[in-house]
């Protein structure tokens, strides 16, 4: 028979034939397939991070661990016995002062009392590290939690700095018009720092596993490297960038440089520069390291236990930045050293006159 006459039911159309060959339907559907679970698969090899570890408790290298360990154990020791208290304390006294004089306190004074609040937070979320070498456990769910405080706490000082920074170096610019209604301008930097750290919280990879019990810490480790890499960016990169634009502006522009600051701004300039440099200095040290732990996710390592004790003394360096800060607020801003200052002299006037009304003992007979 030949095949031009063949019937239609033994030559089979050409889609059919198409599908019948080498790369038929099966084929195609099969490589699709293949090709989007590896697709899956890479994705989820980059975001599978159950083979990271403390270095503390998978490396073979013991004398390091004890070292590393000693030092970090030290300097807990040291920040909760004199840092904790002395924030505390300060950070109060500033408190009261700021709530006493709430009337008259002028947009920078009310920025201010937002950065004091913050610290205050920030001190009370550090005594989770309080156990170190010995991380805290709880479960995911309560480590997000944790994260997301820090980060609220964190993100918001970052801003409300950059906010005084407007405030104190442009006082005759745009910029601080926007600033002049202090409520609306916490609030707004709030709601930014909260946007921040949901953006940073949803890297950390657990939600599939919220009751799943972990060892925990500020910045978890087991998050995925783009944690370490949005916080870097939108707690340190973004904001120095944004600081040196203000500088520059401060620089070439002579009338907002000589301009007077007005009288609710130029009492807390000096708080304002020693806040900026403090903050500069401690969360470059510890965005560096948070880099640096980055990096080592992306190349599978999980570290020395040299990288852990890094760690560890960033988020100390962190910790110690907002006693510093509260430390200079207490120290620089003249409501609150004038405060300092009648409370000391009045203690000193009553001890003098609790010694003037003592009566002297005198020794009888010879």
């Amino acid at each position: 028979m030949n095949r031009e006459h063949a019937p239609a039911s033994q030559q089979p159309p050409s889609a059919d034939r198409a599908l019948c060959g080498p790369w038929g339907l099966t084929q195609v559907s099969t490589f699709f397939m293949s090709w989007g679970g590896l697709t899956a698969l890479l994705k989820m090899d980059h975001h599978n991070m159950s083979w990271i570890h403390y270095p503390s408790h998978v490396s073979p290298a013991v004398e390091d661990i004890i070292a590393a360990q000693t030092v970090i154990s030290r300097c807990m020791h040291v920040y909760v016995a004199v840092c904790v208290p002395l924030s505390l304390v300060t950070g109060l006294f500033s408190l009261s002062v700021f709530i006493q004089d709430r009337t008259r306190l002028g947009v920078l004074d009310r920025l201010l009392a937002g950065l004091t609040v913050t610290s205050i937070f920030v001190t009370l979320l550090s005594l989770n590290a309080a156990g170190r070498p010995d991380y805290m456990s709880t479960t995911n769910l309560g480590c997000g939690a944790l994260s997301f405080l820090s980060n609220v706490c964190y993100f918001t000082a970052q801003y409300l700095q950059g906010a005084m920074l407007v405030l104190s170096l442009l006082p005759g610019s745009s910029g601080y018009q926007l600033l002049v209604r202090p409520v609306a301008s916490l609030a707004a930097i709030g709601g930014c720092a909260v946007c921040s750290s949901l953006i940073v919280v949803s890297l950390l990879g657990t939600f599939g596993e919220l009751h799943t019990t972990t060892v925990c810490q500020v910045d978890p480790l087991t998050a995925w490297p783009e944690y370490e890499i949005v916080k870097f960016s939108l707690g340190f990169a973004l904001a120095l960038s944004f600081q040196m634009v203000l500088f520059l502006l401060y620089a070439t522009k002579p009338a907002w440089r000589v301009a007077p600051a007005p009288r609710n701004t130029a009492s807390g300039r000096w708080v304002v520069l020693v806040v900026a440099l403090n903050m500069f200095a401690c969360r470059l040290f510890f965005n560096a390291v948070l880099l640096h732990r980055a990096q080592l996710k992306l190349w599978k390592d999980v570290g020395s236990p040299r990288d852990e004790l890094l760690m560890n003394l960033a988020e100390l360096a962190l910790f110690g930045e907002s006693c510093i800060n509260l430390v200079a607020t207490l120290l620089f801003h003249t409501r609150c050293r004038l405060r300092l200052l009648g409370l000391l002299e009045r203690l000193t006037q009553r001890c003098r006159r609790g010694a003037d009304n003592s009566m002297p003992l005198n020794r009888v007979g010879g």
